[in-house]
């Protein structure tokens, strides 16, 4: 994989800076999304930590919440790991942004202070 020094530089043959762009907002657009849908499943059935409790106490008939508490832990679990992704874009791209930044002002941050 070759480094990134400048804007569009590629980070390979195929990725480049408006793919990672892209693929950033795109898990935007799917976390909220999953924040719609938890929303939804809170509202419904409160914390998902207690529906949980409640089915596995036999508070609440298997069916039909066995399913839902399925699709809730999904959507739940869904959110967590855009989250990271997320976070993995949101640190690409400062890199990204760093790296040029650095490049083109090299001659500036060797210059003494005074």
């Amino acid at each position: 994989m070759s480094a990134v020094i400048r804007k569009g530089t590629a980070l390979e043959s195929n990725i480049d800076e408006e793919d990672i762009n892209r693929l950033h907002k795109t898990i935007v657009s799917e976390i909220a999304f999953y924040k719609e849908v938890l929303a939804k499943f809170r509202k419904k059935y409160g914390d998902l930590a207690e529906f949980e409790a409640k089915l596995a106490n036999a508070e609440l008939p298997e069916h039909p919440y066995w399913e839902e508490s399925i699709e809730y832990r999904n959507a739940y679990e869904e959110l967590e790991n855009l989250k990271k992704m997320k976070g993995v874009f949101e640190w690409i791209l400062k890199l990204l942004t760093h790296r040029e930044y650095s490049s083109g002002n090299a001659n500036l941050q060797s210059l003494p202070r005074t």
